[in-house]
């Protein structure tokens, strides 16, 4: 069960994405720390030696992060990984509770810097004892107006780029820990490969970015020549008070979805939000997931956080929504290690539900 276990969640972070809120307590796009020009995944010079080293761990013991690594093996080649490890006890199918600690994720980033115009990164990532996953993509910048285009295997830039893909705006819960639909979140699930995909982003100004792509399809059983993403964001403010909203658009067949999320930081004190609409997404009705966190840092290194995830796979259904209520921890120690510790609370709009157990989440995540 452990084996079976270990590779249905390992899928769960085939790509590595950014945290949301460190972007909006900085004022800057998720770029600013990463490789990828849309966030997430590998960290840029910035994100190791400044954001991680300086910004993340507790105080105490920030004195031990190693201010000499940049992600640099030579002049022009980045490496990086991610590593995660996590424990669940949960709720199974026959009512009884299941506890399991397993590998969650083995990713390897490279970054090849070409000329000052291309670079080449791909991601290596393992899936199962005999197979792996990858991510690669050519990309060009400093093209007219700023703007860059990424040709290779990668996925849309499309909504809230959340570390947590069981969020229901991205894929939902996983087989095992599924409170009752077959389908219980949005289109940019774990579950899907990378497709081949042509994008071009463009800085509209300051902080303003357009994305646009096209990419072979994405659903399963798809019959069109392909994926349509467009997507629009900005992260603004200072110090003190700081803010991010967008939106993004994406087709493929008769399926359509559309996210609209924002955020403000003020303080220690930080709040994402995201509603995301799918039409035909689930049979042929409208579908619905909203995403709220509030994230308070209690000291450098140590924030507590609550989140509320629904989502209702047919608003034309007065029954069958889900609600999950979520309270935990996010520690950094040191600036390669992070800890998580989570409650989830799953409510289902059905009398044909019985009440599961809340699921107990505990995640280290080595990275660098």
């Amino acid at each position: 069960m452990i084996i079976k276990l270990f590779f249905l969640i390992t899928l769960l972070l085939q790509i590595a994405f950014a945290i949301p809120r460190f972007a909006l307590e900085n004022g800057t796009g998720c770029a600013a720390c990463h490789v990828s020009p849309t966030g997430g995944g590998m960290r840029n010079d910035y994100g190791n030696n400044v954001v991680a080293l300086d910004e993340l761990p507790l105080k105490r013991w920030q004195k031990s992060g190693s201010e000499d690594w940049d992600g640099f093996i030579t002049d022009l080649l980045m490496i990086g990984g991610d590593f995660r490890i996590q424990g669940l006890s949960y709720s199974d199918t026959d009512s009884t509770t299941k506890s399991v600690v397993f590998p969650m994720q083995a990713d390897v980033h490279t970054n090849l810097k070409i000329n000052k115009k291309a670079s080449l990164y791909s991601r290596i990532g393992v899936v199962s004892r005999s197979s792996i996953s990858m991510n690669y993509w050519l990309h060009l910048e400093n093209l007219p107006y700023s703007s860059w285009m990424r040709v290779g295997r990668f996925m849309p830039n499309y909504g809230l780029r959340l570390a947590d893909h069981t969020s229901f705006i991205r894929g939902g819960n996983t087989n095992r820990t599924k409170q009752f639909f077959e389908t219980e979140g949005m289109i940019i699930t774990p579950y899907i490969s990378s497709p081949v995909i042509l994008e071009f982003g463009l800085p509209l100004k300051s902080s303003l970015l357009w994305t646009l792509s096209w990419a072979t399809p994405i659903l399963k059983n798809s019959e069109e020549i392909g994926n349509f993403t467009t997507h629009i964001n900005y992260v603004g403010g200072g110090e003190t008070l700081s803010y991010l909203t967008g939106i993004s658009y994406l087709q493929e067949e008769n399926v359509h979805l559309i996210e609209g999320y924002g955020g403000i930081h003020f303080k220690q004190l930080s709040w994402t939000g995201a509603v995301s609409r799918a039409d035909n997404w689930v049979d042929s009705g409208i579908s619905l997931a909203v995403y709220q966190e509030i994230a308070y840092e209690i000291i450098q290194g140590l924030h507590l956080l609550g989140k509320y995830d629904f989502f209702d796979p047919s608003i034309d259904v007065l029954t069958g929504s889900i609600s999950r209520f979520s309270l935990g921890l996010d520690i950094f120690p040191l600036n390669i290690l992070e800890i998580k510790l989570q409650a989830r609370f799953n409510q289902v709009d059905s009398k044909e539900y019985e009440q599961k157990s809340p699921e107990l989440l505990l995640q280290t995540h080595f990275y660098f």
